[in-house]
Parts: structure tokens; sequence; C-alpha cells
């Protein structure tokens, strides 16, 4: 793993470790989404949008969450979906749009616009090693 990605990678762990402490749940577009966000430490619920309409989904986020963040994807069609959500959750559920927007801006910061883009940065489990010697060479705080 090269050095920006294992930053890029710590980073998003470090985000991530924020909406563990400060929401119940989050919502992403698909399948590849939830499993990044596992593997990048979420445990919080995750709900997915593409699996019901948005009236279906807002109903399983009200029952199941107090404060929730938007994650669909940072292209045209996922913030055209993220407007939609936002508006349903409106007087439901608390929904964090500072979370998403701190989320995104990394993400995107690294020409990634979809939380499955950043697959790759996870895909190399042969890493533990190289990525303990980096962690003692770079201070993310």
């Amino acid at each position: 793993m090269r050095d920006e990605e294992f930053i890029e990678l710590k980073k998003l762990e470090r985000i991530v470790k924020k909406f563990n402490r400060d929401l119940d749940s989050i919502i992403v577009e698909g399948f590849d989404d939830r499993d990044v966000m596992r593997d990048l430490g979420f445990d919080g619920k995750i709900f997915l949008s593409a699996e019901m309409s948005t009236e279906d989904l807002v109903e399983n986020v009200e029952r199941g969450s107090d404060k929730t963040a938007v994650l669909t994807d940072f292209d045209s069609h996922g913030k055209r979906q993220n407007e939609e959500i936002r508006h349903a959750l409106q007087g439901r559920v608390k929904n964090s749009i500072s979370a998403r927007k701190e989320f995104g801006l990394q993400l995107t910061s690294n020409d990634r616009h979809a939380v499955e883009d950043a697959r790759p940065l996870l895909e190399d489990k042969d890493q533990k090693f190289d990525d303990a010697a980096l962690s003692r060479l770079f201070t993310l705080e």
C-alpha cells in the first residue's frame, strides 16, 4: 500500500470511528457500500436505499434509529437521492448532514465518488506489518 493510500484509509477509519460514537445508523446505496463500511469499522445499523422505496426506507430507519447519516454516492445521482431521503427524514429521524459532508470530503479528495470506491484500500490484508510501520511514521491527528 502506498503511503498516500495508507493515510487515506486511516482518515476514513477515523471518520467512521466518530460515526460509531455519534450515529445509530447510516444509509448507503447497496451491498458493496455496506460491506466497505463494515470493513472500515462501522458497527451500527446500515440501511440500503437501493432495496426499497424512499418511504419504506425512512419507515425502517425511523423504527430502528434516532440519528443517521445519508451516505449515498457523491455523484449527481447519489446527491439527488441524498436530497430525497434527507427531505423524507425531516421531523422523523435526526440526520447528520455534517457526517455526510466530512465523509464525502475525504472520499472525493482522492477522486472516489462512491463508498464502494474505497474497496481497494481494504483489499490487501497482507499489509498489516507494512501498515504498522507506516502508522509509526505518520501521525494523523
